[in-house]
């Protein structure tokens, strides 16, 4: 069975479903087991839609999922409609959507999935975005280009729009060469001292102060480091074999 880790935040806006996966529920094999939600070497089509279809079903969602070719750069797009499980709408780092029905993912395994949703009383109605943040993407602040373009579809004013920062590699975790460490910092983030004398990053927060640095006041912590929990892939702690899990978010 597939349980999803919420927001509280998210949860309590009208018409919005979210959620946030993990390794668990799924049909996958090997180091893919079990809930694998991303293409990746050796795992079988049949397996990946079986695995979609249970993490859809958790969320209360039967509509088109929309997947990008997550590219680690500043990227936004808008869709109207779905691609996936087995296809992706395009390269970008944030998905946009005010299709209701339509269901927005973004696939990680120790990069921080950020979702975004404007209430449905903003001018222009409701919209929600889907993000990517790894270091790079944190470094060129592509949640700040998320927050703009929601604001644009939705008319909303930043401080009413409701962020959720999923489970992530954490700072006990996340040590970095000195060069990721200023690219961070240089982006509004902060390095922390590690126990091996190289710095560690808390990539959460950095993206965290890029949403308040843009007006953004309601965020919400969800989930755990995706190094230190066995129900979360990481590629730091598994390898470059293991799977994604994903945020995902709707409009009803």
């Amino acid at each position: 069975m597939v349980e999803l880790l919420r927001s509280p935040a998210l949860s309590a806006l009208t018409g919005v479903a979210h959620g946030f996966t993990g390794r668990r529920g799924g049909v996958s094999e090997g180091p893919l087991a079990s809930l694998n939600l991303a293409r990746r070497p050796g795992e079988r089509d049949a397996a990946l839609v079986a695995n979609w279809s249970a993490a859809m079903s958790a969320a209360g969602l039967s509509g088109p999922i929309a997947l990008m070719n997550q590219v680690h750069g500043a990227e936004v797009l808008e869709v109207l409609e779905g691609s996936g499980p087995l296809a992706v709408a395009g390269d970008a780092d944030a998905l946009l959507t005010r299709a209701p029905g339509v269901a927005l993912a973004v696939r990680v395994a120790d990069c921080v999935p950020v979702l975004l949703a404007a209430p449905s009383g903003a001018p222009r109605g409701a919209a929600i975005a889907a993000v990517h943040a790894g270091w790079r993407g944190t470094a060129a602040r592509i949640v700040e280009a998320a927050v703009d373009a929601v604001c644009e579809a939705s008319g909303a004013r930043p401080e009413t729009l409701v962020a959720a920062i999923g489970p992530a590699i954490g700072p006990c975790c996340y040590e970095v060469s000195q060069e990721v460490a200023d690219a961070i910092c240089a982006a509004g983030g902060r390095a922390l001292p590690g126990p091996r004398g190289r710095p560690h990053l808390d990539l959460r927060e950095a993206n965290a102060a890029q949403l308040r640095g843009r007006g953004v006041t309601t965020i919400d912590f969800v989930g755990p480091c995706t190094r230190c929990s066995p129900d979360h892939y990481s590629h730091r702690g598994d390898g470059p074999a293991t799977g994604r899990q994903v945020g995902l978010i709707a409009l009803r």
